[in-house]
C-alpha cells in the first residue's frame, strides 16, 4: 500500500513541482543520459524523463480510473440483475458473460479503438475500450455474491414483507457487496494498466504529446532506448505488483475461510 501511495504521490505531485515541462521539446538536449539537471535523462525530443514519467503515470491513472468506473457500474448492475432474477434470466445473462469471457479482452479493446480512432485517439476512448472489454469478471463476482445474499434471512424477510427487488438491492445487496466490489477494483486495476501499456505500444494510445507509461515504453522501443523503456516498464511492474498484493490482502481479510 505504501509503495502504491508513494508512486501515486510522485505521479500526481511531481508535474507541479518539476522545473521541466513534460511536453517541452528541446532537440539540443536529445537523448541525454542521467544528470543533475535531468536525473533520468531525456528522450529523443529532449523532454525530461523524470517529468514525463510522472505525467505519463497521471494519464495512466486517469485512464484506469475512468475504465474502472465504467467496469464497476456495468459489472455491478449486470451481476446484481442476474443474481436477483435467477432462473432462465440468470442463465441467459451469464451465458452472454461466458461467451464474452471466451474472447481475450485485448482484441475486443483493439477493435473498439480502431473504430473510435476514426475520430480521435483520446484518453476517454482508451478508457471506454478497456472498460467494455473488461466488465465481465466483475459481473460474475457480483452475481455470485448476490446469489449467496438471496439466501440470507434478512433478504428473505424483506422479500416476505413485500419489499421490491429494487428496494432490496438498494438497502441490502449493494451495501453487502461493497467488499466484493472493492476486491474487483484491485483485481481489474493491473489488467487495465497492462492493457493500456500494450495498446499504447501498438500505437493505439492517446495522441502525442500526451504521455502514458505505455507510449513512453513504445518510444524507447522505437528509438532503441533501453533505459527509457525500462523506466516505464519498471513503473508498470511496481504498480501492478502492488495492486495484486493489495487485492490478495483484501481477499484474505474479507474471506476468513481463505485466510485459514
Amino acid at each position: 500500500m505504501l509503495v502504491l501511495a508513494a508512486l501515486a504521490a510522485y505521479c500526481l505531485g511531481w508535474p507541479a513541482l518539476s522545473p521541466h515541462d513534460a511536453n517541452g521539446v528541446d532537440l539540443s538536449r536529445s537523448r541525454q543520459g542521467p544528470s543533475w539537471a535531468h536525473p533520468l535523462g531525456t528522450d529523443q525530443l529532449g523532454r525530461d524523463l523524470l517529468a514525463r514519467l510522472a505525467a505519463g503515470g497521471r494519464t495512466t491513472f486517469l485512464i484506469a480510473g475512468g475504465a474502472l468506473a465504467v467496469i464497476l457500474a456495468i459489472g455491478t448492475l449486470y451481476g446484481t440483475l442476474a443474481g436477483l432474477a435467477g432462473g432462465r434470466i440468470d442463465d441467459a445473462l451469464m451465458r452472454l458473460v461466458d461467451g464474452l469471457l471466451a474472447i481475450p479482452r485485448l482484441p475486443i479493446a483493439i477493435v473498439i479503438l480502431v473504430v473510435l480512432s476514426v475520430h480521435a485517439q483520446t484518453i476517454a476512448a482508451m478508457a471506454f475500450a478497456l472498460s467494455i472489454a473488461s466488465w465481465m469478471l466483475t459481473a460474475r463476482l457480483v452475481r455470485g455474491e448476490v446469489r449467496a445474499l438471496k439466501q440470507k434471512q434478512f433478504v428473505v424477510a424483506a422479500r416476505a414483507s413485500g419489499a421490491s427487488w429494487t428496494r432490496i438491492a438498494r438497502r441490502h445487496v449493494f451495501p453487502n457487496t461493497a467488499g466484493t466490489i472493492l476486491i474487483a477494483v484491485f483485481l481489474e486495476l493491473p489488467a487495465v494498466i497492462l492493457g493500456e501499456a500494450f495498446l499504447s505500444v501498438l500505437g493505439l494510445g492517446p495522441n502525442p504529446p500526451t504521455a502514458t507509461w505505455g507510449n513512453i515504453a513504445q518510444g524507447g522501443l522505437q528509438f532503441f532506448r533501453l533505459w527509457e523503456m525500462l523506466l516505464a516498464t519498471a513503473a508498470i511492474t511496481v504498480f501492478v505488483l502492488s495492486a495484486n498484493v493489495i487485492a490478495d490482502g483484501l481477499h484474505d481479510a474479507l474471506d476468513p475461510r481463505r485466510a485459514e
